[in-house]
């Protein structure tokens, strides 16, 4: 838990997830449900409820990551929608911009 909320408040201090993939994330939740849902079908069949109530701890570790992972793809999708960068041109700078395109050794 205490290692996503770093991300969680850049996030919301920066109103921006640009620079930061979203991929990891949804590969995170669609695996946390696959997991939960396989153990949900392996407890009903063997009708023995004990797989999910056996073990609280690695339950809800689950569901906090499935909850932060849900707080990431809000955060990216909905609260901050898609941003796009703006391009060097538009941000005024265009002789810094030249100067960072000047190459670092002289060519002779």
């Amino acid at each position: 838990m205490w290692k996503y909320i770093p991300q969680v408040f850049a996030n919301f201090k920066r109103q921006s997830t640009i620079g930061w993939s979203i991929i990891q994330q949804l590969l995170d939740f669609s695996g946390g449900v696959l997991s939960m849902l396989q153990l949900l079908i392996d407890s009903s069949l063997q009708a023995d409820w004990s797989g999910i109530s056996g073990n609280p701890v690695k339950v809800g570790l689950s569901q906090i990551s499935l909850v932060f992972d849900i707080i990431f793809i809000t955060q990216h999708y909905v609260l901050y929608g898609p941003v796009e960068e703006r391009s060097e041109r538009e941000s005024g700078d265009d002789q810094i911009v030249e100067q960072e395109r000047d190459p670092l050794l002289a060519r002779s």
